[in-house]
């Protein structure tokens, strides 16, 4: 496809996304989680008085019984979240005052009986606003007791945003067939964190596992939006071919649309003593969005070298000055940007040889940079790894953040890097980044929301070497150069802990949710 054609669906799509609400994972389907409108939160004046307004449930309530690693969605006064208890509510964003839930509380909940992580603990993921047929609905993935094997297998589910009524229910797109741990006899798919992308007439869906046991074989599902019976004519497995009994290669993350559809995968190896072929295992992908065909894939992991670095980021499409980019950060720490239209890659951070080579000093492991990125204008934020990835070990950056500048020479590529106050340093010490006109927004494992401002909104509070190992005094003898380190505008508290989420930007208000396993919160914080 010629770049004229995706940058025609572009303009298209941005127009999408200029909502001054928060109407899907990432704000938009390019998941860039950029509110672009003006407002309080992007003003440095005001950020700094950031604070609580409300919680729910609130002080007087009781707890849900489990917390949310679903993200808040914002549409039309409301605000829409599904929690690990298998409930799906509807908020007053004013308020946080219950509107209705879905399924009503003398309904049995959307759990599965397979449960190994918070992936597949009630409902993850995190919902998108549509029209269908001239209703204002809800798309979410969630587990359901009710169908198929009554296990938990997963479907779509689309509800009426002002009632909770249900317009419609998918079949089963993750099967779940049996119980036994490690079974390779039995399905153990899961829809797990993939929020849904409704691009045109589908909604695009990818199917993981629960919790590698064993792995299974990835795929992404569209269904039809009137209706939501699955699509004809649109399939993408990620190796052999979707009937053969090749693993590997779950689509854990969104999906990201943009005329066609970009996703990320997960490992192979582990699924196998053989190489599948063909194998889109560890790789950023772009499937035609009517037929599911592989139009190009980015694989810099090899399969002698897939140590499990899932590539748990979503994948994001960026339309920057220099062209269409494809950004996401894969597990193993790297940050890879390629042509959106080729997939050939543009660069890596840290830079890098690209295929990774036996020998090359570089290790793939499962070491967490699981966090998509935020873009605004030329600048891609994300965690991770940093300069230091192969000297310092591979934690160095859980707690940081780092801003590229997506159209620059190697040289320029590092914008700015700022460790996360509030933060543990530990595996999940950061939820997902979002950004309004410069201004950074994220959570922390340790309760804490943070505002954080690039240095052309405001001034910074200094410099410091590209390489945080390297002290400033010493940064250019050992090859180094020096980058701004960006101010801290505002550090607000919530009770609950561990804000795994993103912040959601909407109408001037900071909206969050936060799981410490037997409670969860969800927040509205405002200048």
């Amino acid at each position: 496809m010629k770049m004229k054609s995706i940058a025609l669906a572009a303009i298209v799509l941005f127009l999408c996304g200029c909502s001054s609400e928060w109407p899907q994972f990432r704000h938009n389907a390019w998941r860039t989680a950029a509110q672009l409108n003006t407002s309080p939160l992007s003003d440095p004046v005001q950020v700094p008085t950031l604070h609580q307004v409300w919680r729910f449930p609130a002080a007087a309530q009781p707890d849900l019984g489990s917390g949310f690693r679903a993200s808040p969605v914002i549409i039309g006064g409301r605000l829409f979240i599904g929690n690990g208890n298998g409930r799906f509510y509807a908020l007053n964003a004013n308020t946080g005052a219950v509107i209705w839930q879905y399924p009503p509380a003398a309904s049995p909940a959307l759990t599965s009986q397979f449960v190994c992580n918070p992936s597949s603990i009630g409902i993850a993921s995190s919902a998108v606003y549509a029209k269908i047929g001239g209703t204002d609905a809800v798309i979410f993935a969630a587990p359901d007791q009710s169908i198929g094997t009554h296990l938990g297998e997963g479907r779509l589910f689309a509800l009426n945003c002002a009632t909770g009524a249900e317009v419609w229910k998918s079949p089963v797109i993750a099967r779940l067939t049996g119980l036994t741990w490690g079974s390779t006899t039995e399905f153990h798919e899961n829809l797990g964190y993939s929020s849904p992308l409704v691009m045109g007439d589908k909604v695009y869906v990818g199917v993981g596992d629960h919790c590698d046991s064993p792995i299974q074989k990835g795929r992404v599902v569209a269904v039809d939006l009137a209706t939501g019976n699955i699509a004809g004519g649109f399939t993408y497995c990620s190796t052999g071919t979707c009937a053969d009994s090749t693993r590997g290669g779950g689509v854990w993350s969104p999906p990201a649309g943009a005329t066609d559809v970009f996703v990320t995968t997960g490992n192979t190896h582990s699924g196998q003593p053989f190489e599948p072929a063909p194998n889109h295992g560890l790789s950023l992908l772009r499937l035609n969005a009517t037929t599911g065909a592989v139009m190009w894939a980015f694989q810099p992991v090899p399969w002698s070298m897939d140590g499990d670095p899932d590539w748990s980021a979503s994948p994001t499409f960026a339309p920057v000055s220099c062209g269409s980019y494809a950004v996401s950060t894969q597990k193993d720490g790297w940050t890879h940007a390629v042509n959106a239209d080729t997939g050939a890659r543009i660069w890596s951070f840290p830079p890098a040889a690209i295929p990774f080579t036996p020998g090359d000093g570089t290790a793939h492991g499962d070491t967490r940079y699981m966090r998509g990125g935020a873009l605004w204008e030329n600048v891609y934020i994300a965690m991770n790894g940093g300069l230091n990835l192969t000297i310092g070990g591979v934690s160095g950056g859980y707690h940081r953040l780092h801003a590229f500048n997506v159209c620059e020479p190697e040289a320029n590529r590092l914008r700015w890097l700022v460790d996360v106050p509030g933060a543990s340093g530990g595996t999940y010490s950061l939820g997902n980044p979002t950004v309004t006109r410069g201004i950074v927004y994220i959570g922390t494992d340790m309760g804490h929301v943070i505002a954080i401002a690039d240095p052309t909104v405001a001034p910074a509070v200094g410099l410091r070497c590209a390489n945080p190992d390297v002290p400033n005094a010493s940064c250019v003898a050992m090859g180094y150069y020096c980058v701004p380190q960006p101010r801290i505008l505002a550090n607000v508290t919530v009770t609950g802990s561990m804000v795994y989420t993103e912040p959601a930007l909407a109408n001037g208000k900071v909206y969050v949710s936060t799981d410490n396993g037997a409670a969860g919160y969800v927040y509205m914080l405002q200048p």
